[in-house]
């Protein structure tokens, strides 16, 4: 894999890394405007993060493209570097130290949303319904 390749998607998990920042640091405000009760607080600050919420589907997209683009044996590298591997080369350091952190924010913000969604929607919530 060439480094463009390796920047390349180094840079889209990094930008994945801001987005997925901004939908956390909403969630939380989002999970303080529902301890004061207040209601216009929280219709605003859940149209809010729908952008960045969209923003990361676009992302997820690009990334699917970009490693649907590389050679079968390169995405394979990509998804042991994502399982753990020790990267072998400077490319694979910065994508590895760049996609792990995003990866780990992924799931605090899916944890959080699960916590709020359960919060605003009781039973009626999207986990609820999905039996998580």
């Amino acid at each position: 894999m060439t480094k463009g390749d390796w920047l390349d998607l180094t840079v889209l998990e990094r930008k994945k890394y801001n987005q997925l920042s901004e939908v956390m640091d909403l969630s939380r405000q989002l999970g303080e405007a529902m301890d004061r009760n207040d209601q216009v607080s929280l219709r605003m600050l859940i149209s809010m993060r729908q952008e960045p919420i969209l923003q990361l589907e676009e992302l997820k997209r690009a990334i699917e493209i970009k490693r649907g683009s590389l050679a079968p044996e390169d995405q394979a590298r990509v998804a042991a570097l994502e399982s753990g591997a020790e990267p072998r080369e400077e490319g694979e350091a910065a994508y590895a130290g760049q996609a792990g952190p995003a990866r780990r924010l992924l799931e605090r913000v899916v944890e959080l949303d699960r916590r709020l969604n359960s919060r605003l929607g009781g039973s009626d919530s999207y986990y609820a319904k999905r039996g998580k």
